[in-house]
C-alpha cells in the first residue's frame, strides 16, 4: 500500500506510535509536536501542538495512557485528548542535577518508569493524574559514560544498563545494590535483552555484533555478526528482533529447541535418571563443585542437595538406595561415603570400608531394587580393583563378595525399577562381561554367574537391559547382545554420554564435540542435534523421550515433540505412559553439624562372612558452605579461625577423664594466666575401646544405640549432639565459651573442683553452728545464675545430683517471675547439653514444658515452645503440637511456633502440614517416638479423633503460609497434657468463654500457700551427714534462711510473676482437696 505525503514537515527528531489511538506523534526541529494517523488512518494530519522547549525523546506509557517526553533537565508528561485530537501538558518533573533526559524504559515493574539521564538512571513512580515522583537513582560505579539503554528482568530480579563505552552494569531489584559490570562491546551498547527461559543475556553493540552471555558465570556463549553500520536493534518478543542499519531493515528469529530446566551454578559432570518407585523418578546431577543434587523430572526443581565436603572432590561413582533413602558415593579409595537423603542438605551418615585391604579401591557402584524375600529389599553392588563384586547391605546375610574378573571392575549395571530377577552386569579390565544373579539360598545370599560375554573390543559404556546387554566400544560402536552385533560407527569422536529410554527402545549418545544423536536399539539414527553450543552430559528425563541437555552451567529440556519423528510420536501415544509424580522439594535446613570444622561419622570395616568392626569415628573436613543466589546454589569456601584449644591431628582424640585443682584466687590482678581447662585437654586413645567411650556418651543403662546392621544412625548423632553442647571428645572447632579467658573463679575452691558431692559432705561435717556460709545469703535463683556463669556445667556431676537440680528447677518454675522462668529454661538447656540426664527426667521436663505451652501468660507459652526446641525434644512429628501453637491467641507465640515449624520440621506451607495430618501412619510414628520413658502420643495425650479435629481446624483457620486467617476468630486450641500417662477419650480441647471464679482471693491464697510449701519442701535440707544428697546450692540454706524465704514468698507481688499457673503440682505432702482446679474455661469438644 502506498501513502502519498500530503504536506512537507520539518526534519523529525523523535517519534512514537500510540497504538490505542492509531496515531503517530512526532517532534520536529521547529519546536512543535505533530499528530498523524497511522497506517489505519492513511497517515493523515490530526493536529499540531507547539512546545516551549526542545524534546530529546518520546515514549508512550500504555498503563497510564500518557505521553512522556524528555528534555534538558526535566521529564514532561502529557494527556492525550479524547479521540486523539490533541495534547495537554500534565506535569513537568525537574531533574535535580539538570541532566539531559535521553530515553525511557517502561519494561520494569508496573507503575514504574526509568529515565536515562546522561550517566544516571532515575526511577519514577506514577502518582495518578499524570504526576510522577522520583523514588530511586542508579549511578554506575567508576563510569561516567552516557547511558544508552537499559533492561529490567523481573523474573530474575536484575536491572541491566549499557553505556557508550560498551559496558554492561547490573543491579539487584530487591535491594537496589550494585552487583557486577563487564566490558561487552568495543562500541556503544544499543540493546540489552535478558532471556529468562535460557538464563542468558543478549547484548547488541554499535560494531554490529549480537552476543549471548551466560548469566551464571558471565562468560560469552556465542555471537552473531550482523552489520558494521548497525544503528538500532529492538526485540519484538523473546525470540524475534529487528535490526536497522544505514541502508536496510531486517528481522531475525532466534531458533532454539530447548528450554531452561534447572540452573546448577556449576558445570554438570554427570546426569542420570534414578528410579525411586512406581511412577516416581529423580534426576541425579553431579557438578564440578562437588555437589550431588536430586532434581524433579517434572518441574526441574531442586529436591535435595548434598553438603560439599572436601572428600567429594575425589568422588568417582554414585548410586542411590531408594528404599532406605541413602546416597552412596565412592571416594576414589577403599571407603564408601553414605549420605542421609531424607533431609536437605544431606548429612554424612556413615563411612564404610567394604574391603579389608585398604588398597582395594571402589571403582563403581550400582543399585538394584530387588525383592529377595525375608525382608531383603534392594541391593547395593560395588566393584573393586581386585576384580571383586560385593553386596553392601545392612544385613549380615547379604554381605557377600565374589571375584569375577582378573582385573579391576570398570562398570556395573542393574535393571531399572522392581524386577523379577535380581541381575547385575559387570565389566572388567579383562574385557569380559559377566551377568550374575543374586539369589537367597537358605539364610544366605549368593552370587551365581548366569552368562559370560567375551568382548573383542574394549567397552566404554555398559548397560543392562531387559533380555539383553547393551554396550558402546572405544571405537564408538554399538553392541547389543541377543540381537545382531552392530559395527557401524555412532560418532567420529569419543562418546562421553549415554542413556537409554526403554519404553521407546531408544538410546542417546553425546560426543566430545557436543554432537547429540538418538538411535533405536538396532542402530538406526532417529534424530541429531547439532548446534554452536557445546552440549555436555545428558540423559532422558522421562519415559516419553524428553531429553535433558547440559550447557551454560545449567540443564535444559528438549521436548520429544521437537525431537522424535512422527512415527515415534504415534507409537508414544499408543503406549499411554503414566506421567511421573510431582515431588515437593525438601526444605533446605542446614544441620548444626555444619557449624563444625570437622564432621565425624562412624567407620566400619567388613571382614567377610557377615563380620564387621567399628574402627572409630572418621573426621571429614568441612570448610565449605552453600550460598544461594535466588534459587541457584553456589559452593563457597568458608574460612574459620582455628580454635586455640583444639589440636590438629588426623585421627580422633578422646578426653582425659581428670580433674584439676583451682587455687583460691583473690583479686583479679593476682590470677594466673589463662590455661586450657582439663575438660578440653585432648589425649590419645590410651588403650580405650571406642565402644566404651561411645557408651559413656550415648547413655549408661540405655539400649545400645548400634542396631544389628552395625552403624550409628545419623538421627541418634543429631539428637545427642545438641547445638549448645557437644561431647568434648569430638575433635572439632566449637567456638564455645570455653575460650573465655576472664572467668570468675573466686567462688571455686580446691575441694569444689575435686568433687561437688564430696565438697558438700566436707562442708556439712566441718560446719559450726554459729558460722554461716557465704552462699547462704543468696537465693537459689542467684546461686544458679552465678554457678552457670562460672562454667559449672563443664564439670562431671553425679547423676543423682543432676536429677535433684532438675527436679528443683521444675518445681520452682511453677511460681516465679517471667525473667526467672526464662533463666530456668536456659539453665536446663545447659544441663541437658552437658550431662547425661535420666529418661525419667527427660519425660518430666518435656511434660512440664508442654503444659506451659497452654499457660495463660503468653510469654510463658512462647518461652516453653522455645525451651522444647533448646532441650532437643522436638522432632519432625512435633508439627502436631506446633500446629496448635500456630492458632494461639497471641501473635508472638504464633510467630515462635511458625519459626519452629519451619526450622525443626521443615513444613513451610499449609498443604505440607495437612499432608502430615492426613497420613495414616502419623499416630503410629508418634507411638514409636519416645521422649525418655513415654511416647510422643502419651506426652501429648492425643488420639485419632484429636488429629482429625486438629486437621479440621488447620484447614479452616490457617492460610497457605501457615499464618492465622483474618476471618472470624475462633477460640484457640489447647492440648491437655496428662501427667498420669492415661489417654482420655476426648483429649483435644478448646478454650471457651472463661467461667467466673467464685472466690478468687481464696483460690489465689491456696495456690500461693501450695507453691510456698512446695518451694520450702524442695529447699529443706537434712543436717544429718550420712543422708546428704543435695547440691551445694541447696546445702547452704540455714533454718533462718528458710524462714526468710518463706516470709518473702508470702509478700511476692502478683504483678511481678507469671500469671496464675495451670501446671499440676506435686501432691506428695499435700491433701487432695486443697488442689486448685485448673479447668475453668475449658470445654470438651465432642
Amino acid at each position: 500500500i502506498k501513502f502519498h505525503v500530503m504536506a512537507q514537515v520539518p526534519p523529525i527528531q523523535a517519534m512514537v506510535h500510540i497504538a490505542p489511538y492509531h496515531m503517530l506523534i512526532a517532534y520536529c526541529d521547529d519546536m512543535c509536536l505533530r499528530l498523524f494517523g497511522d497506517h489505519h488512518q492513511g497517515f493523515i494530519s490530526l493536529g499540531m501542538v507547539p512546545c516551549r522547549f526542545s524534546i530529546s525523546c518520546l515514549s508512550y506509557d500504555s498503563e497510564t495512557e500518557m505521553l512522556l517526553s524528555g528534555t534538558l533537565g526535566a521529564v514532561v508528561t502529557w494527556f492525550i485528548l479524547p479521540n486523539g485530537r490533541g495534547l495537554q501538558m500534565a506535569q513537568t518533573v525537574p531533574m535535580p542535577g539538570g541532566e539531559l533526559v535521553q530515553g525511557f524504559s517502561l519494561n520494569g515493574p508496573p507503575g514504574f518508569l526509568v529515565a536515562h539521564c546522561e550517566n544516571k538512571l532515575r526511577v519514577f513512580t506514577h502518582q495518578g493524574q499524570g504526576q510522577l515522583e522520583e523514588v530511586k537513582k542508579f549511578t554506575p560505579i567508576n563510569s561516567g559514560s552516557t547511558i544508552t539503554c537499559s533492561f529490567t528482568c523481573l523474573s530474575q530480579g536484575y536491572f541491566y544498563v549499557g553505556n557508550k563505552d560498551g559496558e554492561i552494569h547490573a543491579w539487584g531489584l530487591d535491594r537496589g545494590n550494585f552487583l557486577h559490570s563487564f566490558q561487552a562491546h568495543s562500541s556503544s551498547v544499543i540493546c540489552i535483552q535478558s532471556r529468562s527461559e535460557t538464563y542468558t543475556l543478549l547484548t547488541a553493540g554499535g560494531e554490529g555484533v549480537v552476543k549471548e552471555w551466560n548469566l551464571a558465570f558471565g562468560n560469552l556463549l556465542r555471537q552473531l555478526d550482523i552489520d558494521k553500520n548497525m544503528q538500532r536493534l529492538q526485540f519484538i518478543d523473546n525470540s524475534t528482533f529487528f535490526c536497522q542499519t544505514n541502508h536496510n531493515f531486517s528481522l531475525y528469529h532466534l531458533r532454539y529447541f530447548y528450554s531452561l530446566f534447572n540452573v546448577c551454578g556449576s558445570a554438570p559432570q554427570e546426569v542420570r535418571r534414578v528410579c525411586c518407585g512406581h511412577n516416581w523418578t529423580r534426576i541425579l546431577c553431579a557438578t564440578k563443585d562437588g555437589l550431588l543434587r536430586f532434581l524433579s523430572p517434572v518441574t526441574g526443581d531442586l529436591l535435595v542437595i548434598t553438603w560439599p565436603l572436601l572428600i567429594m572432590d575425589k568422588a568417582v561413582a554414585w548410586a542411590y538406595d531408594s528404599h532406605r533413602e541413602e546416597l552412596f558415593v565412592a571416594t576414589d579409595g577403599s571407603e564408601v561415603l553414605v549420605f542421609d537423603a531424607t533431609r536437605s542438605p544431606c548429612t554424612a551418615k556413615y563411612l564404610m570400608c567394604p574391603s579389608v585391604n585398604p588398597g582395594d579401591r571402589v571403582r563403581c557402584l550400582a543399585y538394584g531394587h530387588y525383592h529377595l524375600g525375608k525382608g531383603l529389599v534392594g541391593l547395593m553392588f560395588s566393584g573393586h580393583d581386585s576384580g571383586t563384586v560385593r553386596i553392601l547391605s545392612h544385613y549380615s546375610c547379604a554381605r557377600v563378595a565374589k571375584i569375577l574378573h582378573s582385573g579391576a571392575v570398570l562398570a556395573l549395571s542393574t535393571l531399572e525399577g522392581p524386577q523379577e530377577y535380581s541381575l547385575v552386569c559387570s565389566y572388567g579390565m579383562d574385557n569380559i562381561v559377566y551377568l550374575t544373579e543374586a539369589v537367597l539360598q537358605g539364610n544366605r545370599v549368593v552370587l551365581q554367574p548366569v552368562s559370560k560375554i567375551i568382548c573383542v573390543w574394549p567397552l566404554k559404556h555398559v548397560i543392562l537391559l531387559p533380555g539383553s546387554v547393551g554396550a558402546i566400544t572405544e571405537n564408538h560402536h554399538w553392541h547389543l547382545w541377543s540381537y545382531q552385533n552392530l559395527l557401524t560407527s555412532l560418532h567420529r569422536c569419543a562418546i562421553t554420554s549415554f542413556d537409554v529410554c526403554l519404553s521407546l527402545k531408544l538410546f542417546v549418545t553425546g560426543d566430545t564435540g557436543g554432537l547429540v544423536r538418538i538411535w533405536d536399539f538396532h542402530g538406526k539414527l532417529i534424530s541429531e542435534l547439532d548446534s554452536a553450543l557445546h552440549f555436555g552430559p545428558l540423559c532422558f528425563a522421562n519415559d516419553r523421550g524428553d531429553l535433558l541437555l547440559t550447557f551454560n552451567q545449567s540443564l535444559y529440556l528438549v521436548s520429544c515433540l521437537k525431537l522424535l519423528p512422527p512415527a515415534q510420536l504415534i507409537h508414544l501415544t499408543l503406549l499411554n505412559n503414566a506421567d511421573d509424580i510431582q515431588e515437593a522439594p525438601k526444605p533446605f535446613l542446614p544441620s548444626f553439624f555444619f557449624s563444625f570444622e570437622k564432621v565425624f561419622v562412624p567407620k566400619f570395616v567388613y571382614f567377610g562372612q557377615g563380620l564387621q568392626e567399628l574402627r572409630g569415628l572418621e573426621a571429614l573436613v568441612n570448610k565449605r558452605m552453600i550460598a544461594f543466589d535466588h534459587t541457584v546454589p553456589h559452593v563457597v569456601e568458608e574460612e574459620r579461625p582455628k580454635s586455640s584449644v583444639m589440636q590438629e591431628g588426623p585421627t580422633l582424640h578422646f578426653l582425659e577423664d581428670k580433674y584439676t585443682d583451682f587455687p583460691i584466687l583473690t583479686p583479679k590482678r593476682d590470677r594466673p594466666p589463662f590455661v586450657v581447662p582439663p575438660q578440653l585437654r585432648l589425649g590419645g586413645w590410651d588403650g580405650l575401646k571406642p565402644y566404651q567411650i561411645l557408651r559413656c556418651f550415648f547413655g549408661q543403662g540405655r539400649p545400645w544405640p548400634f542396631p544389628p546392621d552395625g552403624y550409628i544412625p545419623n538421627s541418634v548423632i543429631r539428637a545427642r549432639l545438641w547445638p549448645e553442647g557437644t561431647p568434648v571428645f569430638l575433635h572439632c572447632d566449637l567456638h564455645s565459651s570455653y575460650q573465655d579467658k576472664d572467668w570468675d573463679m573466686t567462688g571455686l575452691s580446691r575441694s569444689q573442683a575435686l568433687s561437688p558431692v564430696t565438697s558438700i559432705k566436707q562442708k556439712i561435717s566441718k560446719r559450726k553452728p554459729d558460722r554461716k556460709p557465704t552462699l547462704g545469703k543468696q537465693t537459689f535463683f542467684d546461686i544458679l545464675v552465678n554457678l552457670a556463669s562460672q562454667n559449672w556445667m563443664g564439670r562431671k556431676l553425679d547423676e543423682g545430683l543432676i536429677n535433684t537440680i532438675i527436679e528443683t528447677i521444675l518445681n520452682l518454675t511453677v511460681y516465679c517471675s517471667i525473667e526467672q522462668y526464662k533463666t530456668y529454661i536456659s539453665i536446663l538447656a545447659q544441663i541437658f547439653a552437658s550431662h547425661q540426664v535420666s529418661p525419667r527426667w527427660h519425660s518430666e521436663t518435656a511434660c512440664r514444658l508442654m503444659e506451659d505451652t497452654t499457660h495463660s501468660n503468653p510469654e510463658v507459652r512462647e518461652t516453653a515452645w522455645e525451651g522444647l526446641e533448646k532441650l532437643g525434644f522436638m522432632s519432625r512429628l512435633f508439627a502436631i503440637p506446633l500446629a496448635v501453637g500456630l492458632m494461639d491467641s497471641d501473635k508472638n507465640v504464633r510467630a515462635k511456633a511458625l519459626y519452629l515449624m519451619v526450622r525443626v520440621t521443615g513444613i513451610q506451607t499449609k498443604s505440607m502440614l495437612i499432608a502430615l495430618l492426613k497420613r495414616r501412619d502419623t499416630l503410629q510414628e508418634m507411638q514409636e517416638d519416645f521422649i525418655g520413658e513415654i511416647s510422643l502420643d502419651q506426652l501429648l495425650g492425643i488420639q485419632p479423633s484429636g488429629i482429625q479435629y486438629l486437621l479440621t481446624q488447620v484447614e479452616q483457620r490457617l492460610n497457605e503460609n501457615l499464618t492465622l486467617s483474618h476471618r472470624e476468630e475462633k477460640p484457640p486450641l489447647l492440648l491437655v497434657i496428662s501427667r498420669d500417662r492415661e489417654l482420655d477419650e476426648q483429649t483435644l480441647k478448646i478454650w471457651s468463654e472463661p467461667a467466673k471464679i467464685a472466690k478468687p482471693d481464696q483460690r489465689m491464697t491456696r495456690v500461693t500457700a501450695k507453691s510456698k510449701n512446695l518451694i520450702k519442701k524442695d529447699m529443706k535440707i537434712s543436717r544429718k551427714q550420712g543422708e546428704t544428697e543435695l547440691s551445694p546450692v541447696l546445702v547452704t540454706l540455714e533454718h533462718e534462711g528458710e524462714q526468710r524465704e518463706a516470709k518473702e514468698s508470702d509478700q511476692i507481688d502478683i504483678q511481678d510473676v507469671a500469671s496464675e499457673p495451670e501446671l499440676s503440682l506435686k501432691l506428695d505432702d499435700m491433701e487432695m482437696e486443697e488442689t486448685p482446679v485448673v479447668t475453668e474455661g475449658v470445654t470438651e469438644v465432642v
